[in-house]
């Protein structure tokens, strides 16, 4: 979080952000998004990407979401995804949180944008009504190994609820979720200590509830809240169980 960049100068014109879109959107959000974004990422801005999409499923308030997803010098990354009920809505709360986002990185903003927005929450999805809900999607990955410190970093980076990982020195899977302004939780199968160093933010380490996939949606469907995470008794594994921007749920686990 100490590197230091170049302020990123005004786009050229004629140099759009690359802006990908799904399903029935405004004509002309392509233009709209980058005159939104442009003053903001400046040169980043041929360096970054866009995905809007409108979601099919009937019934939700905020249909349109947005993502921009920001490549910095030396290989960081930077990302924000909002979601809305208009257009116009959403360019304002993707610029608001764009700007948080580059925070994290203060140089690579304008000094009029450094201090603008000193907290910006993220809004969870919403969700369609329980009968309606399905995992949506299983999404099998191979966790970095890193440190918890590390994790973090990622975890605000990425604008990501909650962050799979192995930590580096006990090996473990772990997971890694904001509990508040600069504090965490670090889930575990088996909880460790060994990683959890004495200069990284005050973090709580916790065991993960062993259960089936069935009875952790069970939870999501009585509680609402945006995610779950738990040890899968059926494949022996920590896996996240997550609200989608579409009303339905996604698993995370271990490939």
């Amino acid at each position: 979080m100490n590197a230091t960049f170049e302020f990123a100068l005004p786009l050229r014109p004629g140099t759009p952000i690359p802006v990908r879109t799904s399903g029935i959107v405004p004509t002309d959000a392509a233009a709209v998004i980058h005159d939104h974004l442009a003053p903001i990422l400046g040169a980043l801005g041929p360096h970054s990407r866009v995905r809007l999409t409108r979601l099919p499923e009937p019934g939700l308030r905020r249909p349109l979401v947005a993502q921009v997803d920001v490549q910095l010098p030396a290989g960081r990354r930077v990302r924000a995804q909002v979601a809305a009920a208009t257009m116009s809505g959403l360019v304002e709360l993707l610029a608001a949180r764009t700007i948080a986002q580059l925070q994290l990185f203060p140089d690579a903003l304008a000094e009029c944008l450094r201090d603008r927005f000193t907290e910006f929450p993220p809004v969870p999805p919403e969700l369609l009504p329980p009968e309606r809900r399905k995992v949506a999607r299983q999404k099998a990955c191979v966790p970095a190994a890193m440190t918890v410190a590390e994790a973090i970093v990622v975890l605000e980076a990425m604008d990501y609820r909650f962050h799979l990982f192995q930590e580096r020195y006990s090996r473990q899977d772990s997971i890694v979720l904001r509990t508040g302004p600069r504090r965490y939780r670090v889930v575990q199968t088996r909880p460790n200590p060994i990683g959890l160093e004495v200069t990284t933010p005050p973090i709580t380490l916790t065991a993960a509830d062993r259960c089936s996939l069935a009875i952790a949606a069970g939870h999501l469907d009585l509680t609402g809240v945006p995610f779950v995470l738990f040890s899968n008794k059926q494949v022996n594994r920590l896996q996240a169980l997550y609200t989608r921007y579409d009303g339905h749920y996604g698993l995370l686990g271990r490939a």
